[in-house]
């Protein structure tokens, strides 16, 4: 019942406007990041005499060009910023999710490799020592990066060694509605709270593949009580409370889920399978039957259908 997850990359709706990011708190990223991987040492344990994340980041800008945040174009800067991390550094992506080491900063930067949130923590971390304005952004399943001065604005693909690829491409390849654009939801700039929230949200996937509920579930609020409007979260909740039987949660979850991204067929297709399990059978048919009017070729959700047009 469970889609992949890149993290993945939950969100309660409210009726209030979105709060517009800013640099503020850009001092806290660095020290919250050490914090986060030093209050999960068995996850991916680092060398006894680990050099914490602040020295790192230090010692990084100091190599900078100070043309990178004094005079250099916007292009210059990030082109600056790629050469460092992809080149000098030789960071790497990879495509394993769900090894913890590919997330946490100081593990990352050992082995040189991370997917995306792994690398845009410490592509931020660089970024906002040197005051350059570039914030993390998210889509349904992903993270990437971006330079806006509020004038300029350059979207960073850190799985592509920092290549530029335009917000249509990320819309299309996401299938991201309307309405989650409005709200907020997707493709804007996120404040260093709401990327620490990703960071924790990933924490509860890793968590939840172990089958470790409860760790998973204070990994998921954590990252909501940094940021209510990430529906990763709540859709990864769910599914953890649908796993553990606990169905009336699960609908409520998946419930806050769909409010911000309306189209999530795989969030539809589970809630509807809570609500079968609850007996709801009209409320199942109801979630099967949008999920394959979205994607007509969704089969779980064609046949969890099937079953419940058999039953009374």
């Amino acid at each position: 019942m469970r889609k992949p997850l890149f993290l993945a990359c939950a969100l309660f709706i409210l009726s209030t406007a979105i709060v517009p990011t800013s640099l503020s708190g850009t001092s806290r990223l660095v020290e919250e990041l050490d914090a986060i991987e030093n209050g999960h040492p068995g996850l991916c344990p680092l060398p006894a005499q680990a050099t914490p994340l602040t020295t790192v980041v230090q010692t990084w800008a100091a190599e900078i060009p100070r043309t990178v945040s004094q005079g250099a174009t916007p292009s210059a800067s990030v082109e600056i910023l790629n050469h460092f991390v992809f080149q000098q550094l030789a960071m790497k992506s990879s495509q394993d999710l769900h090894d913890p080491c590919n997330l946490l900063p100081r593990a990352v930067l050992e082995r040189k490799q991370g997917y995306c949130v792994g690398l845009a923590a410490l592509y931020l971390a660089l970024a906002q020592e040197l005051d350059v304005p570039i914030f993390a952004v998210s889509t349904p399943s992903h993270v990437f990066l971006r330079y806006d001065d509020g004038t300029t604005r350059i979207n960073i693909e850190t799985t592509a060694l920092g290549a530029s690829r335009s917000d249509e491409s990320y819309i299309q390849e996401g299938k991201i509605p309307a309405a989650s654009l409005r709200k907020g939801v997707f493709l804007r700039d996120l404040s260093t709270d709401e990327f620490l929230a990703q960071v924790y949200n990933n924490l509860g996937v890793i968590y939840s593949e172990r089958k470790d509920y409860v760790a998973a579930a204070r990994e998921y609020q954590a990252a909501l009580d940094l940021d209510r409007y990430l529906p990763a979260a709540w859709y990864n909740w769910g599914n953890d409370l649908l796993a553990s039987g606990d169905y009336p949660r699960a609908v409520r979850v998946f419930s806050r889920s769909l409010r911000l991204y309306p189209t999530d067929v795989w969030a539809l297709n589970n809630r509807g399978v809570a609500y079968k399990k609850l007996g709801k059978i009209e409320k199942a048919r109801r979630d099967f039957e949008e999920a394959i009017r979205i994607d007509p070729g969704f089969e779980q959700a064609g046949r969890n259908l099937a079953v419940t047009k058999s039953l009374p």
